[in-house]
């Protein structure tokens, strides 16, 4: 058997001379020496290389509104990813798929927060985004409000959530044994895994940053291995996790039956699908009719649904989708 493989740290910053008060991430050469031997991507080199190859990852401010689409081709922000390698994975099929039906060429762009987000749409380095809904609610001025596509969960619903894990030999049964102990959470741009999490435990009655001690993370691989390994005592992973991704653990050297559930986080919309103002109308509707035809019942789309942790997409708009996120069950608040 061979070593663990810890999941992929977030990459070192670094300064961009050439953009002054910008700072880009460097992916070290080690990052590829982290995938695993079994896995698809490493016997497939050149599949990573092409998946390295479809994603940028963003920070800082300072860029021009010159920065046009025609010189650099049409940019999908997903949120709130920030694991680079589980994003490759999870939507390479679903941007091959959309170039297929389109002809056209989409790179997944990683803001590293909404302040970063809200950047890339002003300046227009970005042309779609995939977003959790109280980022949204957030930064909705920025969309074409007819381009909106809520996403189906897993189970083929418009709701999801997140779940509190520990270590089933932790002895922790409950939330309230928790207090002043360290809680690994979602990006903050998360809708399951920070705000509804957040607000399930103060609906508790345990206040986070003071009754416990908050780590914000990445994605759920990241915080799972991170319980696992007693890095912290427990974690927020989507609701669907620890059954779906049970291979994926095991890769990481975790088994998914050391983990259980202590508590779930209340209901909040699935993430939209977005156009920034100024898209082309006929681009937007390329690019929606071929998210539209995905359908779960053609096997081969299945995949592609599923890589994506989703099983379809569906047109709403932007009062319906918004009435979702109102309540502070919802994630509301920041």
């Amino acid at each position: 058997m061979g070593p663990r493989r810890r999941p992929s740290a977030r990459l070192p910053h670094r300064r961009d001379a050439s953009a002054p008060g910008r700072t880009c991430f460097a992916a070290p050469v080690s990052f590829l020496s982290r995938v695993s031997a079994g896995s698809d991507v490493a016997r497939t080199p050149r599949l990573l290389i092409a998946l390295l190859a479809t994603t940028v990852l963003l920070t800082g401010t300072s860029r021009s509104r010159d920065d046009s689409q025609a010189d650099r081709g049409l940019r999908l922000a997903v949120l709130p990813c920030t694991n680079i390698e589980a994003t490759f994975r999870k939507f390479h099929p679903l941007l091959a798929h959309v170039k297929s039906a389109t002809g056209l060429a989409l790179t997944i762009v990683l803001p590293a927060d909404v302040d970063d987000f809200r950047t890339a749409a002003t300046h227009g380095r970005i042309d779609f985004a995939l977003q959790d809904p109280h980022v949204f609610k957030q930064t909705a001025s920025y969309f074409d409000p007819t381009s909106l596509l809520q996403t189906r969960a897993i189970d083929g619903s418009t709701s999801q959530s997140a779940v509190v894990v520990v270590r089933r030999d932790s002895g922790v049964t409950d939330l309230a044994q928790l207090r002043g102990k360290t809680v690994m959470f979602g990006p903050r741009t998360s809708s399951t895994k920070w705000v509804a999490a957040r607000f399930l435990f103060e609906s508790k009655g345990i206040t986070v940053g003071r009754d416990v001690k908050v780590v914000n993370g990445g994605c759920c691989e990241d915080i799972a291995f991170a319980v696992s390994v007693r890095s912290v005592d427990a974690g927020t992973v989507c609701d669907h996790f620890l059954g779906q991704h049970g291979a994926r653990q095991k890769d990481l050297g975790v088994d998914p039956k050391s983990l259980t559930v202590v508590g779930r986080t209340p209901l909040v919309p699935t993430r939209v699908f977005a156009a920034r103002k100024g898209v082309a109308a006929d681009v937007i509707e390329r690019v929606a009719r071929a998210l539209l035809q995905l359908n779960p019942g053609n096997p081969a789309h299945a995949a592609i649904l599923e890589s994506a942790e989703a099983s379809g997409f569906l047109r709403t708009t932007e009062a319906e989708y918004l009435s979702g996120v109102t309540d502070p069950n919802a994630g509301a608040h920041p």
